[in-house]
């Protein structure tokens, strides 16, 4: 199976003092592209697309930025075999 493009790793980098929760940094292919911080009600950030736009998710849980992060790399899988393919 391959690398996933889109992976979620936790971090204190960025974190205030007294922050209780951790971030996390949204890396695509290796990169760190943004990161996801706990905004008063649930996590706050933007995922980036196989289009080469970014999606917004409003404030929710990390198990919703999971579950998008899934998707958008299974959109990612289905982009790479198109480009194989031609």
């Amino acid at each position: 199976m391959a690398k996933p493009a889109i992976e979620l790793i936790e971090t204190r980098q960025g974190c205030e003092m007294l922050e209780s929760t951790p971030r996390y940094n949204v890396m695509l292919k290796g990169v760190k592209v943004d990161q996801l911080f706990y905004n008063m009600r649930g996590y706050v950030g933007n995922l980036p697309t196989p289009d080469g736009s970014s999606l917004y998710v409003p404030e929710s849980g990390i198990a919703r930025f999971r579950r998008e992060v899934a998707k958008l790399n299974r959109e990612f899988a289905a982009a790479d075999n198109v480009m194989a393919a031609k």
